[in-house]
Order: structure tokens, then C-alpha cells, then sequence
């Protein structure tokens, strides 16, 4: 006899941790799509409306939310893709905004956010780009985005057609264990030639090459012996060794990165290595640690970064950090980034071409 999966569906949407931390639900299809609610992971973030009731990331309580975030965590760990897209015949649409009383606050309604052909990763980015453009107190919602992010990041796909899993807890004595390989370099046959700081000489880590090969079709490529990298067993590279080092301990130890042990410049630089050397579960890692170290110093890098590699969550993060940050509205007003963050910062605030920019213009327009 089939088993009832409506219910499960229902559950999700709803975000009622409690129906589904303790039931038999290993049958549900974790991978299946519904026509009302999209993909699992998409009925957790967009929810489903009964009657006059709302139900979604931007409705519920704080209890509510973390409930949400329970359960994406454990939808992940029963194989729920976050790559994976709703049917055709999905074609939800919201648009969300704010009160004070029964009146709605000026400016804060968003722009309608369609969901059809989005994956989770696409509808968290969506509802992250929709809030950073209006007013209105979303520092809650945005911080559920932003944890839900998070969390889809963590998504590994497993060894089996359609699955995949999140990261797994590692044995301390397996990590150690990398960690002294690495630092000892013990039995090293690569080495990696870093720029040097200052202009000063380059300096020499060393690598294996089968843990190279093994963690990028990049490495494995130069390392072949149609290469130079391969018949001279060492790669060069246009970054210092701190950024080196912190790329090479999590190829080697897979563990999260601890943004606070690491520069936010080091951050940034990591990332474009672990993408340069195509390292795919190093960029995703990078990439949240450098969303939580976002600063006004570094925010024009960081948008570049995001735009140049594609980088699902950093670019939502940066227009939601933009929003409250009084020193990107004043660089932006004055036209002190370089063109493409001006663009993408007149999305936040307006016509990129503003505030000093637009009085130099004038000024040169009245003087022709």
C-alpha cells in the first residue's frame, strides 16, 4: 500500500519541526518535487498561504524560524539536493513588506519574487536580493537567509545518482593526523612557489601531489607530465603563503573555516584561489566565512570578488550589508568605486550616477 507523503509536504511548508523530528519519514521522496510546494528544501523557505494566513521565512517567530532551520538541516541529511529545481507547473510568486499598526510602511513592499525554475540556492538569493532593496526592519528575516545559506552550503553530494548528504563530523585524530602531513611535509613531492611579500623573494611550500590531483581536475592537469607544473614538480601562484596555507588546510583537513583566525583580505584571496584551482567544496567554505567578515574597508573587493566568480551567497550579502552601512552610502554618493560596484550598488540605493559623480558632470556641462 502507498504511504502518505501530503502530509509530510504540509509539514515542511508549515515549518512544524515536531511532526517530523520523530516520525518514520525515511519513505518521503527527498528529492521529489509538488506542484504547490516546489522541492523540500523550497517549501521550508517559501511556505504556503491557508486562507488569509501566511506561512513563510517572513511570518513566522523567532521559535518558528530556528524551526525552519532544524528542519532544513535535517532534510539535507536525509539526501535533499539543494540543486534541485520545482515543476513546470510550480509557478509561485510572493511579494513581502512591512506594518506599523494597520498602516504599511512607505517603501517597504518588495518587488514580486517569482520562484519557478529556482533552486533552494536561487529562491534563499532571490528573497536575499528582494529585502536589501526596500525599507523597513528585516534584520530578522535576513539573518534566517542568511543562516539558511549556511546551511544549503553544506550540502556535499554523496557517491549515489540523486543523493546527497551534508558535511560530516571528521575523528580529531583524523584531522590531526592531515594537519602534522601538512606541516611536516613528510613525503612532499610538490612544491607550490608563493609570491613573496613586498616584492621580496617568493616563498616554497611544500605538497603532495596525489592529495593535489585528488581534491582539483585543475592540479591534476598541471601536475600531468604534459605540463611544466608536472615535469618540474612545482606550481606557481600569484598569492603569499598565508593564503596558500589556509587554501591547503582545508583541502587536506576538510574542516570549516574559522573566519576569525584569518584576515579578511586572506579570506578573500583564498576564495579566488580555491575557484582558480577549481577546488569547488573549499570556494563554498571560503565563501561563508568571508559573507561573515564583510567590512566597509574590504566591501568594494568583496562585490568585485562575488561578481567576477559568481558567488551565490557573498553577492546577496553584500547589498544586504550595504543597506545599513552609512560608509558605503557616502563612497557611493561620491563615486569612489570602480564602476561595476557603482552599478551594483544603484540597485540598493539608486541611479548609480549620483551625489558628487553627477555635480562633476554638471559642473563640466556648464563650462563647455
Amino acid at each position: 500500500m502507498e504511504r502518505d507523503s501530503d502530509w509530510i509536504w504540509e509539514a515542511l511548508a508549515l515549518g512544524e519541526e515536531s511532526l517530523l523530528k520523530d516520525a518514520d519519514i525515511d519513505y518521503f521522496d527527498w528529492n521529489g518535487t509538488h506542484e504547490k510546494y516546489g522541492t523540500p528544501l523550497i517549501a521550508l523557505v517559501v511556505g504556503k498561504a491557508t486562507g488569509q494566513e501566511v506561512y513563510d521565512f517572513a511570518t513566522g517567530t523567532p521559535e518558528k524560524l530556528t524551526e525552519r532551520l532544524n528542519l532544513m538541516k535535517l532534510v539535507l541529511g536525509k539526501g535533499a539536493s539543494p540543486h534541485a529545481k520545482p515543476p513546470p507547473q510550480f509557478s509561485i510568486c510572493k511579494s513581502w513588506w512591512k506594518t506599523e499598526g494597520d498602516k504599511e510602511v512607505e517603501n517597504s513592499r518588495t518587488p514580486l519574487v517569482h520562484f519557478n525554475d529556482k533552486s533552494a540556492y536561487g529562491v534563499v538569493a532571490s528573497c536575499l536580493e528582494a529585502l536589501t532593496n526596500v525599507e523597513g526592519d528585516w534584520k530578522r528575516e535576513l539573518r534566517f537567509l542568511r543562516d539558511a545559506a549556511k546551511i544549503l552550503a553544506s550540502y556535499r553530494p554523496s557517491g549515489h545518482a540523486g543523493g546527497g548528504v551534508p558535511r560530516v563530523a571528521v575523528a580529531e585524530g583524523v584531522v590531526e593526523t592531515w594537519e602534522r602531513i601538512l606541516s611536516t611535509s613528510e613525503g612532499a613531492d610538490v612544491t607550490i612557489a608563493c609570491k613573496g611579500g613586498g616584492g621580496g623573494q617568493p616563498t616554497e611550500l611544500r605538497a603532495h601531489a596525489t592529495v593535489l590531483r585528488g581534491a582539483s581536475k585543475v592540479l591534476r592537469a598541471m601536475l600531468s607530465p604534459a605540463f611544466r607544473e608536472g615535469s618540474t614538480a612545482r606550481v606557481e601562484v600569484e598569492f603569499d603563503a598565508v593564503v596558500v596555507r589556509l587554501l591547503l588546510s582545508l583541502i587536506y583537513t576538510g574542516e570549516e573555516v574559522d573566519e576569525t583566525d584569518a584576515a579578511p583580505d586572506s579570506l578573500l584571496a583564498a576564495v579566488e584561489l580555491a575557484h582558480q584551482w577549481d577546488v569547488g567544496h573549499a570556494v563554498t567554505a571560503l565563501e561563508v566565512a568571508v559573507v561573515r567578515r564583510i567590512d566597509d574597508e574590504r566591501f568594494g573587493r568583496a562585490v568585485e570578488v562575488a561578481a567576477r566568480l559568481q558567488l551565490p551567497q557573498l553577492a546577496p550579502a553584500c547589498m544586504a550589508f550595504a543597506k545599513n552601512s552609512a560608509d558605503v552610502k557616502r563612497r557611493f554618493k561620491a563615486a569612489q568605486y570602480p564602476p561595476a560596484v557603482q552599478a551594483a550598488l544603484a540597485q540598493v540605493f539608486g541611479d548609480a550616477e549620483s551625489g558628487d559623480a553627477r555635480r562633476k558632470r554638471r559642473r563640466l556641462i556648464m563650462a563647455s
